[in-house]
């Protein structure tokens, strides 16, 4: 009877414990199932329960947030940064230095923007913790990303030709339309897993860009 009820006790002890990991893996592979790597971005925040639910809620949903931007961002300044502002391209600003600040100013300012199209489509409790679930569609993202793309490049555009006409001013103006292009290609790559039609475009611009510092 002592051995049964022992390893009555072990079995439950056994089951409690599985229980967090079984609901943990549930949950994430509920999220691919539903929202799957093809077509969105995904963002799991998870921040300790307190005795405000409300607040709980929000750092949750906010931390989901974040963890769409810094999976953009993070690749952004590895594969941009480096590529930017260590090789020829370097030519555009005065030193490596301006040329990282630039770029990474415009990657928070140009994140942040197109992440307002996220959503939160779960929220829960989970081993004491509050979790909430964001998702960022990469089709809907990819077409404003574009939209964006272009409209930069047509502002580098308008202030290369005031700078032709002897407007000095309109060339730092064109610089930073032009960082904030490459910004959003790049993003666009990011979001949509495939070369942007830009590319060679921008690689135009930047040789003109180059040219009219001299």
């Amino acid at each position: 009877m002592r051995q049964m009820l022992a390893l009555c006790l072990s079995a439950i002890l056994i089951l409690f414990s599985v229980i967090p990991y079984s609901s943990a893996d549930s949950l994430y592979d509920s999220i691919q199932e539903e929202y799957p790597k093809a077509n969105y971005i995904v963002g799991v925040g998870e921040g300790k329960k307190s005795d405000s639910p409300v607040k709980d809620k929000r750092v949750a949903e906010v931390l989901a947030r974040l963890e769409i931007a810094k999976q953009i961002k993070v690749r952004i300044r590895e594969e941009t940064i480096d590529i930017m502002c260590e090789g020829e391209k370097a030519r555009l600003f005065d030193d490596k230095e301006e040329c990282k600040n630039e770029f990474i100013m415009v990657v928070e300012e140009t994140v942040d923007e197109f992440l307002e199209g996220s959503k939160i489509v779960k929220q829960g409790e989970r081993d004491g913790n509050i979790y909430a679930v964001a998702v960022l569609p990469r089709h809907r993202t990819g077409a404003d990303l574009e939209r964006n793309i272009q409209d930069s490049i047509n502002e580098t555009k308008v202030s290369l030709e005031k700078t032709k006409q002897g407007d000095k001013k309109s060339l730092r103006k064109a610089q930073k339309e032009y960082v904030k292009a490459v910004a959003y290609n790049k993003e666009k790559e990011i979001v949509e897993g495939v070369t942007s039609r830009s590319a060679e475009l921008l690689e135009e611009l930047e040789r003109e860009i180059a040219v009219l510092k001299k």
